[in-house]
């Protein structure tokens, strides 16, 4: 059985796809500057380990939302 979806939201789904993560801590006692360095954080990871962004076919970019934060970048 499926679950009840709200209206005004709209459900995206795709393969299965390779993605680089970071997990955040606390990340809205310091937002402006702990969510802006979780990115810049794993895009250096990608650049070091020539992992290369993706926008094709894929949500290129999510967060988890909650006390604590995942943040997932796409990757080719």
């Amino acid at each position: 059985m499926a679950a009840w979806v709200p209206p005004d939201l709209e459900i995206h789904e795709q393969a299965d796809h390779k993605y680089a993560a970071i997990h955040v801590e606390k990340p809205f006692e310091n937002p402006f500057v702990t969510i802006p360095n979780a990115y810049k954080t794993l895009m250096e990871y990608m650049r070091v380990n020539g992992l290369e962004h993706t926008e094709k076919d894929v949500i290129p970019c999510f967060e988890t939302d909650g006390d604590d934060m995942d943040v997932y970048i796409a990757c080719k």
